[in-house]
């Protein structure tokens, strides 16, 4: 029974990555802390391939590097060059890389039906991307699932001044404790698709949060500081429901609420990693700008490096 257990391990166990991808990952992330206000290489085609690595980027606007402009062109997803993948592809030289992020993505538009975008077109399954050899999977996907900005959105207050007091809303616990109860569910339904397409890859479950800090602001975050902690514990438990379920599946989680601190949406120009309520830096409301790809391109970088040693 043993000795079956241990095949059984081996056999969900991801294939070992090339040694030479080993020593790129470890270079970059020895230089991250240095190197935080440098941009990732721009071109991926201006850098010679280093790994045997086959990447595919699953998920909603979040990996698609959504811009104002974006979703009017191209297949209706709003895909763009500052997506957190393509920067994640660029620096890991991967032998190939394909994104089908898109904008407005749900669960099921990655593992069980084609999507319709927002411009009336059609796009395929996500996994249909995903292959036998491909060796590297990220996924964002799960907050358009549970229309997590509806939920934040009791606590916020157009009117300057006022408090919402949603931290004394008593329909507000029970609503998230349903919503993530059936993100879990579906997450691990997409995980284990994923995982039957790609037996052999690594799969980093890429978190939610680090759009908003421990105090509003105007404009940006139009909530009051004592109703801060109950937006940041929502996040708290949403990243808990992507870790728990990456868990399950034995794939990793990129704790992108961590690496955001300080850089909320709040933050000044050039340091803010998310927009708010309002749209800036060219990137519409409550989506990842430039400056917020780039930093969770490298906070997948790291979790892939740290996951490896």
């Amino acid at each position: 029974m043993g000795k079956n257990r241990r095949a059984a391990a081996r056999r969900r166990s991801p294939a070992a990555v090339p040694v030479v991808l080993l020593a790129v990952i470890a270079v970059l992330v020895g230089h991250l802390a240095a190197a935080s206000a440098t941009p990732l290489p721009a071109d991926p085609a201006s850098a010679p391939t280093s790994s045997s690595v086959h990447y595919v980027a699953l998920g909603d606007s979040r990996a698609a590097g959504l811009t104002t402009t974006s979703q009017a062109a191209g297949d209706g997803c709003g895909r763009t060059d500052a997506g957190y993948p393509v920067l994640v592809a660029r620096a890991l030289r991967v032998a190939s890389f394909t994104t089908v992020a898109c904008g407005g993505a749900v669960t099921a538009d990655v593992v069980d039906r084609g999507q319709s975008t927002s411009d009336g077109r059609r796009v395929p399954v996500q996994t249909a991307a995903v292959r036998p050899d491909t060796s590297l999977v990220t996924l964002s996907i799960g907050g358009n699932d549970i229309r997590w900005f509806g939920i934040v959105s009791r606590c916020m207050e157009t009117t300057p001044g006022r408090d919402r007091d949603c931290r004394a809303d008593p329909g507000l616990p029970g609503l998230v404790a349903e919503r993530l109860a059936t993100l879990s569910t579906r997450l691990d339904h997409v995980l284990r698709q994923i995982r039957a397409h790609a037996p052999a890859a690594r799969i980093l479950v890429v978190g939610h949060g680090g759009y908003f800090g421990p105090r509003g602001c105007a404009g940006a975050a139009p909530f009051s500081d004592p109703d801060a902690p109950v937006i940041a514990d929502f996040f708290r438990q949403l990243d808990g429901v992507y870790q728990a379920a990456a868990l399950r599946a034995g794939a990793g989680f990129v704790d992108v609420g961590a690496a955001a601190v300080g850089h909320d949406a709040c933050a000044p120009d050039g340091q803010r990693w998310f927009t708010g309520v309002r749209a800036a830096d060219g990137v519409p409301s409550t989506h990842p700008t430039p400056t917020g790809s780039d930093g969770i391109a490298r906070a997948v970088v790291a979790t892939l490096a740290l996951s490896l040693t």
